[in-house]
């Protein structure tokens, strides 16, 4: 392509240099000689193979859209100058040479915008494709790399190979036109671009420009088409104010998408909000030198008040006990998990420095280092089949694992290694440890939970009997007395531990299968979630529900956990979410946690609090932050 720079086009433009170069074509800065002005000339390919006619219409399509194009008249849109074809038939298009850096360029240097700068520039945006829109001129483009900035100027590029509002598009003929992090779901999964395409691509490009980085990733260009079309923006991190307004850019429903209008004004009202004022220390005038004999007064005085100033300084700056999960959590990084496949269970060590994983497809077990974000050792093997729960013990040094094979394995977390024989129990669901680490607790297909000897590998008595269905989930209270069992019954059951025996009558209320039960830090909570989308509170005294079931999952609710303090649930579902809930007032905190693009099956927290994970189908594991 370089080779082409010196060359004149139709005898009047002369190409300088490529500023840019992709699969529709390339840009050129070049001198229109006839008039003496550096313009951008952009060459547009066509896709090959195509048959003489096909070729025509394409050519024809893109003639109308350039002239389109070309008559926006607006300072946020580039200005279309001319449009011609070369003498091999292909079309060019003349535009307007910007002196200014792109909003990638932007970001790629300098790292994340403020929020007002955004919402300025964003503001911009939208009053140039509102411009567009009106005129039936789809962009099908919107991203920070065609968003240029000269001075105070936002100006929107590339509208030559715009759609035409109620015309085919080109994409029919092999390429997604657009580009994959910005695209709008319906422009993947249909090839189809409206209006509301455009403005989800902003809430994208804006997204990047506030966070420094897309609200859509992946390792291959179908994995990243695959999150955008079926998953949710990774959670913001720096957006605060912004925060709703990409919310309602980036819905997967068109029709819920504000127009180009309605978002300048939201943006606008960002932009325009006075930011806090930085406050001005003056030196204060010397004071009159004290007498000599109160400088020791005086010096005492000072290092009483150094000493109250950093006492105060270390109680107000020192971490909590517990943090307090009273807001949306932030993304504190994820990690693959390769060839386990989905992720069944999630289990931190009792100090909080290792998670364990199991998944379906390797049959094995992983232990991660928290830290690094890495593997910490060798994967535990020897099941033989997919693995659907873990527990570590509460002293750290053992593992306990099940899965579909029948089997529950014991492991020895420093050695990596088993210990004695599996357990034969029939396909399980659940394990659980006792609080003193004595008792193994395990639910399975065989609609029993049992209990097991954690240093003998013997049974305890028998099974507990009673559900009609399988048992899904064990749980142990924290005073190790009371075991409480979720099952296909649609209930969940207490059970007294010593004498093997249920507490009462079920507890029911679910209308399907309760595929997670846990109890809150205190004892005196059971949580419940299942196949019927809600999440149930009960006091365990009294058996009885607190309250209205939590409903917002719009799918099976797969997994409850409480933070240690035992203020918040977190649960996660089959609608691809984990939510937060307040367990005082029943409401949910801040907005669902987004970003696996699969079912949520586990969540867990660390034992500081300070870390929740969460694992699902996607093959990832995600950790956040309060």
């Amino acid at each position: 392509m370089t080779r082409d720079a010196g060359r004149l086009v139709i005898g009047r433009y002369r190409l300088l240099e490529v500023l840019g170069e992709g699969g529709m074509g390339a840009a050129w800065r070049a001198m229109d000689e006839r008039i003496g002005r550096e313009v951008v000339l952009k060459q547009v390919k066509l896709p090959s193979g195509m048959d003489d006619e096909t070729r025509a219409a394409m050519v024809a399509r893109m003639d109308r859209e350039g002239r389109a194009a070309g008559m926006l008249k607006h300072p946020g849109i580039i200005t279309v100058h001319d449009q011609f074809h070369d003498r091999d038939g292909l079309p060019w298009i003349v535009m307007e040479l910007v002196r200014g850096p792109s909003l990638d360029r932007i970001v790629k240097d300098g790292g994340p915008l403020p929020e007002a700068e955004v919402a300025r520039i964003g503001a911009g945006i939208c009053e140039a494709l509102a411009a567009a829109h009106a005129a039936g001129i789809v962009h099908r483009d919107i991203k920070p790399a065609n968003v240029l900035l000269e001075g105070d100027r936002v100006v929107v590029t590339d509208f030559g190979v715009a759609a035409v509002t109620g015309e085919a598009t080109l994409t029919p003929y092999g390429a997604l036109l657009g580009t994959p992090s910005y695209m709008a779901p319906e422009q993947i999964n249909d090839h189809q671009a409206t209006p509301a395409s455009d403005l989800w691509s902003l809430g994208a490009t804006l997204y990047h420009a506030v966070e420094g980085r897309p609200a859509f990733t992946g390792h291959t260009t179908a994995a990243l088409l695959l999150a955008v079309s079926r998953g949710a923006p990774a959670p913001t991190a720096r957006a605060q104010e912004l925060k709703p307004v990409l919310r309602d850019l980036m819905r997967r429903e068109p029709a819920r998408r504000p127009t180009a209008v309605a978002a300048a004004v939201a943006l606008r009202r960002i932009a325009a909000r006075p930011a806090e004022p930085t406050k001005v220390l003056h030196r204060p005038a010397r004071a009159p030198r004290a007498p000599r004999g109160s400088r020791l007064k005086i010096l005492s005085a000072v290092v009483a008040v150094a000493a109250l100033i950093a006492a105060a300084v270390y109680l107000l700056t020192r971490p909590p006990d517990h943090p307090r999960w009273n807001r949306t959590p932030v993304a504190a990084g994820q990690f693959p998990t390769g060839d386990l496949g989905s992720v069944n269970a999630l289990a931190f060590s009792p100090d909080g420095r290792t998670l364990a994983v199991c998944g379906g497809e390797d049959k094995a077990v992983r232990l991660w280092d928290v830290a690094r974000r890495a593997p910490a050792g060798r994967p535990l093997t020897g099941h033989t089949d997919a693995v659907f729960s873990v527990a570590f013990s509460p002293d750290g040094k053992a593992l306990a694992s099940g899965g579909a094979d029948g089997t529950v394995r014991l492991w020895d977390a420093a050695q990596r290694t088993a210990t004695g024989q599996p357990l034969a129990t029939g396909r399980v669901r659940s394990v659980a440890f006792s609080p003193d680490g004595r008792t193994l607790a395990t639910g399975g297909e065989d609609r029993t939970a049992r209990l097991w000897d954690a240093a003998s590998h013997a049974p305890i008595g028998r099974p507990l009997a009673g559900h009609t269905g399988w048992v899904w989930s064990v749980a142990f209270s924290p005073d190790g007395e009371t075991l409480a069992t979720g099952g296909a019954d649609d209930s969940a059951r207490l059970w007294d531990v010593a004498s093997r025996s249920m507490i009462g009558k079920p507890l029911t209320g679910h209308t399907d299968t309760v595929l997670s039960v846990a109890f809150s830090p205190d004892g005196e909570t059971l949580a419940t979630g299942g196949v019927d989308r809600t999440v149930r509170l009960w006091d365990v005294a009294s058996r009885a529900p607190i309250g209205k079931p939590l409903t917002g999952h719009t799918g099976e609710v797969w997994s409850v956990a409480f933070t240690p303090d035992g203020r918040t649930l977190a649960t996660g579902g089959e609608d691809r979410t984990v939510r937060l809930w307040d367990v005082a007032s029943r409401a949910p905190v801040g907005q669902p946690l987004t970003g696996h693009i699969e079912p949520v099956l586990s969540v867990a927290f660390s034992p500081d609090g300070r870390t929740l994970a969460t694992g699902g189908g996607d093959r990832t594991v995600r950790l956040w932050r309060p």
